[in-house]
């Protein structure tokens, strides 16, 4: 078989093996990696970035960067219009630059701050919808020059990529609340379910936090539900800058949020409680003082077996005493030894 063909075929089954990664992966992470991975193979190019445009400036930024100085390159940001790249996102339209020192589009800043030396490339838009989220480039051809074939291989990824993309979004807001960001209750309750099978089977703590803002009717009847609506979307980024990444924050229903922390000790988790509990206390939302109380439900290997449903009741329970007692506060319950 001419090596053409191979290469053809190669490029087919790599295009295939896209498709199907999109299929059984949400992961926009894994995708946009593997589609640079793809790139510089197929196209046989020493580097390849992709960059998506940030929606509140218009900048450029390297979203996945591969090849020798690839970690450098991702704290660059490009203003809109600003490079090749730039000029790709700005007039919808691919290029091939094979003598990329004469190019005046060309931006010598990247590799002045890198060390690369940009010797030729091919960039392509990367359009979700009637937009342009992006751009995908392929950077130093080995043993060459970059040609039409590759630009259409190129056009190929990035239309996967633009999928994936688009996928990821539409789940994204199909898991998550509106105005907070954080997820919504139905999702909740499925994650704390699996989570709690998993500290079962591999025996592990899970605490878990209902939150409660306290008189919020009283921030809606004061100052307005769009006041309202900013100490909701407040309350939520506190939660989320004050968790870490494998803790599942949720906007469990109104005014009330709840936090699932796998794989900590008791005590650690009620610092975590009275942590948030004084972050919210100290906080000014634009002129507005709240405070929240915390239920706070602490599940041990030993426990009794329970269900998820019976772990919500318990931090409800903690979460009313928290409010009979005064509010502000934090009040802990593990489970009865007594259930069966």
């Amino acid at each position: 078989m001419p090596e053409q063909d191979k290469t053809k075929i190669r490029q087919l089954d790599a295009l295939i093996e896209m498709a199907a990664l999109i299929n059984s992966t949400l992961s926009p992470v894994v995708i946009r990696k593997r589609a640079i991975e793809a790139a510089t193979s197929l196209l046989n190019a020493e580097a390849g970035s992709l960059l998506l445009i940030d929606n509140e400036t218009g900048e450029l930024f390297f979203e996945v960067a591969l090849g020798e100085k690839g970690d450098r390159v991702k704290s660059i940001r490009l203003a809109r219009g600003l490079g090749v790249a730039g000029w790709v996102a700005e007039n919808d339209e691919p290029v091939i630059i094979n003598d990329i020192a004469s190019d005046p589009r060309f931006y010598k800043g990247a590799d002045e701050k890198t060390g690369f030396i940009t010797k030729n490339m091919v960039c392509v838009p990367v359009r979700s919808k009637e937009r342009i989220i992006g751009v995908l480039q392929a950077i130093n051809k080995i043993g060459g020059d970059f040609d039409q074939d590759d630009m259409v291989i190129l056009f190929a990824l990035a239309n996967q990529v633009a999928v994936a993309i688009e996928n990821a979004f539409l789940y994204k807001d199909s898991i998550t609340d509106g105005l907070t960001g954080l997820y919504h209750h139905k999702f909740f309750e499925l994650r704390l379910s699996e989570e709690l099978e998993r500290a079962k089977r591999y025996r592990h703590n899970l605490v878990l936090l209902m939150i409660d803002i306290d008189f919020f009717k009283k921030v809606n009847d004061t100052h307005g539900h769009l006041a309202g609506d900013m100490v909701l979307k407040g309350m939520g980024a506190i939660l989320k800058s004050s968790t870490r990444l494998s803790d599942i924050v949720a906007r469990y229903g109104g005014e009330e949020f709840a936090v699932i922390l796998p794989y900590i000790s008791k005590q650690h988790a009620l610092e975590v409680a009275e942590r948030l509990r004084r972050s919210v206390e100290k906080n000014d939302f634009e002129g507005i003082k709240i405070t929240v109380s915390i239920g706070f439900c602490f599940y041990e290997p030993d426990d009794p077996d329970i269900e998820y449903k019976e772990l919500i009741d318990v931090a409800d329970k903690a979460l009313y005493q928290a409010k009979e007692s005064g509010r502000n506060r934090v009040e802990a319950a593990g489970i009865s030894r007594s259930e069966s």
